[in-house]
């Protein structure tokens, strides 16, 4: 079987091989779905934007009734029919995406923004004389070595609004913070886990503590299409993790707080200091401000209670008085609700009270 060819066609391409009958969109290989208004939207936003999208895989077979060429698309159908679908104005792009454009279906669009549409380089992977057997054959091969997808990585593909969008990009914009300070690896950072622990983190903010398991998902399908406290949000944040780098500065990689449920309580107590979480009753600073005591108390508590945690995990297991029930929430059961409220209470009446 030669290899595939790449070929650049644009969504007019497309436009034109469907009105002439033939383009396949739904082979009998591929199993069909159907993309939210939210990620058909988003796809037209990228093609605006002049983003790259991934290859489209295309069979060419002949027909030989109609003596024509037919294109099939073997991978890349939810794309295409997303595009032609904005073409022929089946809809209007929603909320979700930061644009100009929120509302409006292809026909209210500018000449220009509509030829950034249609006119839009596609790469595409072509095949030419290969049967269904084959093309089976060549996504399993692709398939055999990918990775399962982790649940931050599956909302990745299935959200894409306000919520998503201010995870996303405070966690792009602390990339540095992260590395800096250990608490993921480039290999974590490949897969999200910088983008989930900043989406708890705001979920934290807006709505105080959690159980992981239960609240990641209903918070971006409720804050997809609007975000009211957005801006809100990210300023605290950005001003949260400036009031940790002041207190702990470069003590914090070397510290059991770069493990990321104890840096989860460290942002937590820190941001309760300065704007108070809901539902918690813990006294909050008097000034509003995080003060330069604040700093050094805070320092001083993140160190003594790292040292105790790490005497719980030699080999003859100190645990000091009083914080055994610390030491359990910071080992078992780390995400759960309840662990977290405990961290929170040891961390904040050892810094602040």
């Amino acid at each position: 079987m030669r290899k595939p060819d790449r070929s650049n066609y644009t969504p007019l391409d497309f436009l034109q091989w469907d009105e002439a009958g033939t383009l396949a969109i739904s082979p009998k290989f591929q199993r069909r779905g159907v993309w939210s208004r939210a990620a058909q939207s988003f796809l037209i936003d990228t093609l605006l934007l002049g983003l790259p999208v991934p290859p489209i895989y295309l069979r060419v077979t002949q027909d030989q009734g109609r003596k024509a060429l037919v294109r099939e698309v073997v991978d890349g159908q939810q794309r295409v029919s997303a595009i032609l679908g904005f073409m022929r104005d089946k809809y209007a792009l929603t909320k979700n995406i930061e644009s100009p454009y929120i509302g409006k279906r292809f026909s209210d669009l500018d000449q220009d923004a509509k030829d950034r549409i249609s006119q839009y380089s596609l790469i595409c992977e072509v095949f030419y004389g290969v049967e269904d057997s084959d093309i089976l054959r060549i996504f399993a091969r692709l398939n055999t070595h990918s990775v399962k997808l982790n649940a931050q990585e599956l909302r990745n593909g299935k959200y894409f609004g306000q919520f998503k969008r201010s995870s996303y990009d405070l966690a792009v914009e602390h990339l540095e913070f992260w590395r800096k300070n250990r608490i993921f690896t480039e290999q974590g950072i490949a897969r999200m886990q910088e983008a989930e622990l900043t989406s708890e983190l705001i979920i934290a903010m807006i709505s105080g503590l959690q159980d992981k398991k239960k609240s990641i998902d209903g918070f971006y399908a409720k804050f997809d299409e609007e975000f009211p406290e957005r801006g809100q949000v990210e300023d605290r944040f950005r001003k949260t993790i400036d009031a940790i780098n002041v207190s702990v500065g470069d003590e914090l990689p070397s510290t059991e707080f770069r493990r990321v449920p104890l840096f989860y309580s460290l942002f937590t107590a820190t941001y309760h200091r300065i704007y108070g979480l809901p539902r918690i009753e813990l006294q909050t600073s008097a000034t509003g401000r995080f003060s330069r005591s604040d700093a050094e108390t805070l320092q001083i508590a993140v160190l003594n209670l790292s040292s105790i945690l790490v005497l719980a995990k030699e080999d003859d297991g100190e645990v000091l008085e009083g914080y055994e029930t610390f030491i359990r929430a910071c080992s078992r059961q780390t995400d759960n609700l309840r662990p977290r409220q405990i961290r929170l209470e040891n961390i904040y009446g050892s810094a602040f009270r």
